[in-house]
């Protein structure tokens, strides 16, 4: 029986690679955007079913999962991918921002999600895959809402594995690290930013790189997909994706963070600048 896969925000980055790949792969794909005009963004890929879907709109929650499951007649896995992406000092965001934060990333997340247990805890089966971030396993400075999103997403997913593991339903969590996708050219940024904050700035997303491609995040999440292991939770994905929580471990969390405070003050230690030359070298996904 071939399988059905949900995949929400599908225009470009992690989601159009992700329906491609499930979609080469034999799948069934529903694919989700936000704009009428995008309707036809996957025109021509064999058994692919693009449907309109706000995530932060919560009540469009439950009749998209009626006509999410009528579309192949059921759905084996849910892909929460879809996000919103603001940055700026804490100082300088509106609370406005911060609430549209939270609505798409964490609370239109957990109403899909909610809307499709039922049908995955009747079936017995389902795996539900949600996208969060490495900066919730490492808070980044003038990305700190975002990270919060992301760490709430990490725990809610920890939490909801135990929780349907009695009806053979797993959670899983991707945690990407810095990826070239459009998600940065989409950018909320902070408004009236005062001026004692452009020098951090400037020292931090300075010495970003471009980070690796969607292609290495698809590979993880294809595998929390169909890896069968209801028990293993967090996926890390890219090369600072994988070396944070390596290092982590190896230095210990309170050792580890006093390292990564000091480079984005602009002070890193030897023992930094061997780490990032070994991230940097880690161009393949590899688990």
């Amino acid at each position: 029986m071939t399988k059905t896969i949900v995949i929400t925000g599908t225009t470009s980055g992690f989601g159009k690679a992700a329906v491609e790949r499930f979609s080469k792969e034999g799948w069934n794909v529903v694919a989700t955007v936000r704009k009428e005009a995008d309707l036809t963004a996957h025109d021509g890929i064999a058994n692919v079913r693009t449907l309109l879907l706000d995530v932060s709109d919560e009540a469009a929650a439950e009749p998209f999962v009626r006509d999410a499951i009528a579309a192949f007649g059921r759905v084996d896995a849910l892909v929460n991918n879809a996000g919103y992406y603001q940055m700026g000092p804490v100082e300088a965001s509106s609370m406005e921002q911060v609430h549209e934060q939270f609505q798409t990333n964490v609370f239109g997340l957990i109403a899909l999600t909610k809307a499709f247990i039922p049908a995955f805890r009747t079936q017995r089966s389902g795996v539900i895959v949600n996208l969060s971030s490495i900066s919730a396993d490492q808070g980044y400075p003038y990305t700190a809402v975002y990270a919060a999103s992301k760490a709430a997403v990490a725990a809610f997913t920890e939490g909801l594995n135990i929780e349907l593991a009695d009806f053979g339903v797993s959670a899983k969590a991707i945690f990407p690290g810095a990826h070239a996708t459009r998600i940065f050219t989409k950018i909320d940024i902070a408004a009236n930013v005062p001026e004692d904050y452009q020098p951090g700035m400037g020292r931090f997303f300075g010495a970003q790189g471009t980070g690796s491609t969607p292609d290495v995040t698809v590979d993880a999440i294809w595998m929390a997909v169909n890896d069968g292991d209801q028990g293993r939770v967090r996926y890390y994905s890219g090369p600072d994706g994988e070396i944070v929580p390596r290092a982590q471990q190896m230095l210990g969390r309170d050792w580890y963070w006093r390292e990564f405070r000091a480079a984005a003050l602009g002070n890193p230690s030897p023992l930094w600048k061997s780490m990032v030359k070994a991230g940097d070298e880690a161009v393949e996904f590899k688990l």
